[in-house]
């Protein structure tokens, strides 16, 4: 998904919004792409320990986490490297827009399988089929809304 100097960026941009968990940036970048990419830990943790001997961000050790947080040279190198992240993130963006699409896509036809497989069971009763139309209708009314 990411090749590692932009993987490094996108990660120390992570950390200049906030201080995280290696953990949290992990979750981060999931969510970024709605479930669709999750860095390894094998691949963060790694460039956490590399940024921090880099002097690019510095960590406190709490219980069993670290929490990583930007340095001065940190901030220094995103803002020489800003055009190259605003890059990135905006490639992210778009990723991130089309595998949205594309979920909801997934969504749909699964949602249109289990129907169809409901309704040839044969095997719903009056009382389900009227929550069932019930749901479908809350779902359309929510869509009009949306």
């Amino acid at each position: 998904m990411f090749d590692s100097g932009a993987l490094r960026l996108v990660v120390l941009g992570l950390i200049a919004v906030e201080p995280r968990h290696g953990y949290d940036i992990i979750k981060a970048l999931e969510a970024r792409f709605q479930g669709a990419y999750s860095p390894s830990p094998g691949a963060i943790y790694p460039m956490l320990q590399m940024l921090e001997e880099a002097d690019l961000v510095s960590s406190v050790t709490t219980g069993n986490k670290r929490l990583y947080s930007i340095t001065e040279a940190g901030t220094a190198y995103i803002e020489e490297n800003r055009a190259e992240l605003d890059k990135i993130n905006q490639q992210l963006d778009q990723a991130s827009g089309d595998i949205r699409q594309s979920a909801i896509g997934e969504e749909l036809h699964a949602l249109r399988s289990a129907l169809h497989e409901k309704l040839r069971s044969g095997s719903m009763t009056a009382e389900q089929s009227d929550k069932l139309r019930a749901i479908l209708r809350k779902v359309r009314d929510d869509l009009d809304t949306l």
